[in-house]
């Protein structure tokens, strides 16, 4: 695939500024340093080229900042292309563990992240993408009942997506529920939002409107397997009521309308999800790290940085005792878990599932009247 002149120019500047930087600092008794290669996945061409562009600049900055001097190890930051729709991602991941690669920093898009997770993980080589926040990529299908599919793949990426989207695809991959109910409490956004998911998902809203008795009964009728309210926490209590009352077999979900003291005389099993505690955009709008970078970040470069800041101070700890790149793999998943640090996007560290801490839509789950936290959405 044919590569414009910025990518071109990024690519080699990218891959001369951390070898050149890294050998500089060796001295000449350490010329024969081993080399160890963080890949960078993005679009070489196409809608996402100046995206992918930003993300290679910021990786290169982030990582000659931490990694830029390891005794013994040279460390390299590579441009590969993920291709315009994910479609190269494989080939080209594949050919980077076959070589030295301990890291691959990416993933742009949906199919490139999917292609690229089994290749990765089957080799123990880090992965973390800046702008994946597809929740089966690190919950599996089920965010209230999560699995993790990868170890070996982490994000940097902050979800900017309502609570009340995140509750209608769930609905539909989670619950499969084909066929789900919308009571409107007074916040037609959340009702907009909820609805367009759960279409997007290839489920369908079968009844709708702000008369709660009115709408559980379409919904037994047509038999919805999911209840969502939006707005006032009156209208999910009521919404609580007339359920029970009709005896529909159907889960309540809720994002604001759960607030107040509905968990006091909820029933068991509703659904609530809370919006992430971080803000995706805090180091676009700062402008200081544009300015440190000396380029554009585009929608994903504050993020691609704090992955690139994690990676190299990731390889700082595990490459010196390693004999290899490949053999320091391992070494470099056990160091991602463990980390903790003030970044462009917020604080950085992660949960179990690989997730930011704080980054994504929470899920939890009423029980014995007790909020639990169950799970994680991107």
């Amino acid at each position: 695939m044919r590569r414009g002149a910025g990518w071109a120019a990024l690519t080699a500047a990218a891959a001369l500024v951390s070898s050149c930087g890294m050998v500089g600092a060796l001295g000449d008794d350490d010329a024969g340093a081993q080399t160890a290669t963080v890949g960078v996945l993005v679009p070489g061409s196409g809608w996402q080229q100046a995206d992918g562009e930003a993300v290679l600049a910021a990786v290169r900055a982030a990582v000659e900042e931490t990694a830029g001097d390891i005794a013994g190890w040279t460390v390299e930051v590579v441009a590969v292309d993920e291709g315009e729709k994910g479609e190269a991602a494989a080939d080209s991941v594949t050919e980077l563990v076959d070589g030295d690669a301990v890291a691959v920093i990416g993933g742009l898009t949906t199919a490139g992240v999917r292609a690229a997770q089994p290749v990765l993980d089957d080799e123990d080589v880090l992965f973390v993408s800046p702008a994946d926040v597809v929740p089966s990529h690190t919950l599996g299908a089920d965010p209230s009942a999560p699995l993790r599919p990868y170890r070996s793949y982490f994000r940097t990426a902050v979800g900017a997506e309502p609570p009340a989207a995140a509750l209608g695809r769930y609905a539909v991959s989670g619950l499969r529920a084909d066929a789900v109910a919308v009571v409107d409490g007074g916040d037609p956004a959340e009702v907009r939002a909820f609805a367009e998911a759960v279409d997007e998902a290839g489920g369908s809203v079968v009844a709708r409107g702000a008369d709660v008795a009115t709408v559980v009964a379409k919904a037994k009728t047509e038999g919805a397997t999911a209840v969502f309210v939006a707005g006032d926490p009156e209208a999910a209590a009521q919404a609580d009521r007339q359920v029970r009352s009709a005896r529909l077999d159907a889960t309540l979900l809720g994002a604001t309308a759960f607030g107040g003291d509905f968990a006091d005389d909820g029933r068991d099993g509703a659904v609530r999800a809370e919006p992430a505690e971080l803000d995706a955009t805090a180091g676009v709008r700062s402008g200081r790290l544009t300015d440190d970078i000396g380029a554009p970040l585009g929608e994903y470069g504050a993020a691609a940085h704090d992955a690139g800041i994690a990676v190299g101070t990731v390889l700082e700890r595990c490459l010196p005792p390693a004999s290899s790149a490949s053999s320091a793999r391992r070494g470099c998943l056990g160091e991602m878990s463990q980390l903790d640090f003030a970044g462009a996007t917020g604080e950085v560290s992660f949960d179990e599932y690989g997730d930011r801490s704080g980054g994504s839509v929470r899920f939890s789950v009423l029980r014995d009247g007790t909020w639990e936290v169950v799970g994680v959405d991107g």
